[in-house]
């Protein structure tokens, strides 16, 4: 019964963010009811020209959109999506979302071995566990400055079949130097293991293409580059993501997809979303703007140690102070739950324990919200504390 009450009080208890059925049946509140910090979606979107598109799709005269099948090639958005990062059509691989492909390439590659980062996104292990894989860890984690040593990133790359990195880390926010990157794919290249480098959140960097191997997949036959259009473009229920690798990994890992697995009308949001470069530009001064102001108020709280991140999320270290219950991330989820503010407990991550949360920025009226529901936390638990001591001091119990 332990674990059946344990598995109820947890929120991500699908193993994600963004869950907020699950909340109210712990909170007791409508699913809309809360704001939600523990998924990391763009507050913009989706953009204009994706909501006209997708409004004439389910519109349009004749054949509704909804009343035909998909192109099972996905033959337009490919080709939108080559022009828009410069690689041949034969280069790309379009999944039901990224999640969809990390199941996809690890079932082609069907490893023995597989290499994760600790901590990192918690798909690469599950995915992992059920090919019955065993998985080795890097340490990546605050030991670490959040980054591999380069000896055991080496090391770590030829001891496996498939090898995942964060770029930037989910749940760290942090990039990867270049340098590092350029290292592991010649390295997976000469041990002929598969290298998948993450950048499902790259988008919101506004030089991020400077920093990725997208340039020079070519020279690196094992390198699979994974990106995600579902958190830039706010479309989590549709489901987007693509891939670039050689063409012959793209054709194995495509084989294992589904028929249709990407929807008409995610298609049609896709080729909208790929011509909205005002929309790129407002998202990058939103994120440089807000998460400035969240930083800079979460800086001034007493419940918290410190703050990272260099995207649209942020890894925060709980200070263990008097209080507050153990393990400090479960305890001030449930008090913001509580209070109708969704964040993610990171302690699920491997590598991270109780004293750390992450949370997505998002628009400045919920920014000041959340800043403001920490702050009254934080007060009721000071007195809360002044109370005790008043009672020692009086002798009561």
């Amino acid at each position: 019964m332990k674990g059946k009450q344990e598995a109820i009080d947890i929120v991500e208890r699908y193993g994600h963010g963004g869950d907020p059925w699950t909340a109210g049946e712990l909170f007791q509140r409508e699913a809309r009811d809360f704001i939600d910090f523990s998924a990391n979606i763009n507050p913009l979107g989706p953009p204009t020209e994706v909501l006209r598109v997708l409004q004439e799709a389910v519109t349009e005269v004749g054949v509704p959109g909804l009343a035909r099948y998909p192109d099972p090639a996905n033959r337009a958005l490919k080709k939108a999506l080559a022009e828009s990062v410069n690689v041949s059509e034969s280069f790309l691989l379009i999944g039901n979302g990224a999640a969809e492909l990390i199941d996809g390439v690890t079932r082609y590659v069907q490893p023995r071995k597989v290499g994760v980062t600790a901590p990192a996104f918690l798909e690469y292990e599950r995915c992992a566990c059920k090919e019955k894989a065993e998985v080795i860890y890097l340490p990546a984690g605050e030991k670490e400055g959040f980054l591999p040593e380069e000896a055991a990133l080496i090391e770590w790359i030829h001891a496996v079949d498939l090898a995942w990195l964060g770029h930037p880390n989910n749940p760290t926010g942090l990039l990867m130097p270049l340098s590092f990157l350029e290292i592991a794919a010649k390295e997976a290249a000469k041990s002929g293991t598969i290298l998948v480098v993450d950048e499902a959140f790259l988008d919101f960097i506004p030089d991020g293409e400077r920093r990725s191997l997208l340039p020079r997949i070519k020279e690196f036959p094992t390198t699979i580059l994974l990106r995600s259009m579902t958190k830039f473009y706010a479309l989590p229920g549709l489901r987007l993501g693509f891939g670039v690798a050689e063409p012959g990994l793209v054709e194995g890992i495509s084989a294992m997809q589904v028929p249709w697995s990407v929807n008409g009308l995610a298609q049609r949001a896709g080729e909208a979303a790929l011509v909205t470069s005002d929309f790129a530009n407002a998202t990058w001064k939103w994120l440089q703007e807000e998460r400035s102001f969240l930083l800079e108020g979460l800086k001034g709280l007493l419940l918290i140690e410190w703050v990272i991140g260099a995207v649209n999320y942020l890894l925060i270290k709980l200070k263990d102070s008097p209080g507050i219950q153990s393990p400090p991330s479960r305890w001030l989820q449930q008090r913001l739950g509580e209070r109708g503010i969704l964040i993610r407990d990171a302690s699920g991550y491997p590598g991270l324990d109780g004293s750390y949360i992450r949370i997505a920025v998002r628009s400045r009226e919920e920014n000041a919200y959340l800043l403001t529901q920490l702050q009254a936390i934080e007060e009721e638990l000071q007195k809360g504390l002044e109370g005790v001591d008043r009672c020692k001091e009086g002798g009561g119990t």
